[in-house]
């Protein structure tokens, strides 16, 4: 089934505007090619010219100074670099997060079952027998993009978005997973999503605190496992 994640055959530099270079790593979505996707992003901080940086799913962005950088002599460096990358290993640190699968937190459930022609307890113990892995940033500050779903509940993504409640959504989009962080009073109750969501966390922990040192409560290469506290039908 389509993850949504396009394959090639070989690994690619295309630059993104003046200012910035993606890394498109060759092969599926894999834990192994994450792996060196992070171990590259690690060694490419230090080269001059570099202004930041933005692991994604298969992908690495990298933002340049146009002023001091070539940016055609960089992408031959960054191929470069991929070839000799080594994974980084490590298993991470394990969060466990309890769930509440359907009902009105989780309304998209009987659709996902039905998509998958299973029943509703299926897709429940299929999602919460999975160990996922933060495998990059998401849009937000919080938990980013899990990786480990189950391929048989690989779900395409709406076409258009719609509206879902926010705060501690457990949903699914083409191959990958997601956890939002808790509701809060600065944070709309509502947004838009094309992403499917199957149940709510109630006792979400906040997954980005200025406060706290580091701010990231997970990093890349951490892990989430979802435990299954009632289904609702």
């Amino acid at each position: 089934m389509n993850s949504g994640v396009m394959e090639l055959a070989a690994p690619r530099v295309t630059p993104c505007g003046s200012a910035a270079l993606l890394l498109d790593a060759e092969g599926p979505l894999a834990l192994a090619t994450q792996q060196r996707i992070w171990s590259l992003s690690d060694a490419v901080r230090g080269w001059d010219g570099v202004v930041d940086l933005q692991p994604g799913m298969n992908s690495l962005l990298v933002v340049i100074n146009p002023l001091t950088a070539d940016a055609e002599a960089m992408a031959a460096r960054l191929l470069a670099a991929w070839s000799r990358a080594e994974p980084r290993h490590g298993t991470g640190r394990l969060l466990e997060v309890g769930v509440v699968y359907g009902g009105e937190g989780g309304g998209d459930l009987p659709a996902v079952a039905a998509h998958h022609g299973v029943e509703i307890d299926t897709i429940v113990a299929m999602h919460a027998a999975g160990e996922y892995v933060v495998f990059a940033p998401s849009v937000m500050p919080g938990f980013g993009y899990l990786f480990g779903l189950d391929p048989r509940l690989f779900t395409p993504r709406r076409p258009v978005p719609v509206m879902r409640e926010a705060g501690g959504i457990v949903s699914i989009g083409g191959a990958q997973a997601n956890l939002g962080g808790p509701r809060r009073s600065d944070r709309p109750t509502a947004s838009p999503t094309g992403w499917h969501v199957i149940g709510r966390a109630p006792e979400v922990p906040e997954p980005f605190d200025l406060g706290r040192d580091p701010p990231n409560l997970l990093e890349l290469g951490d892990r989430i496992r979802f435990r299954v506290e009632r289904v609702i039908r």
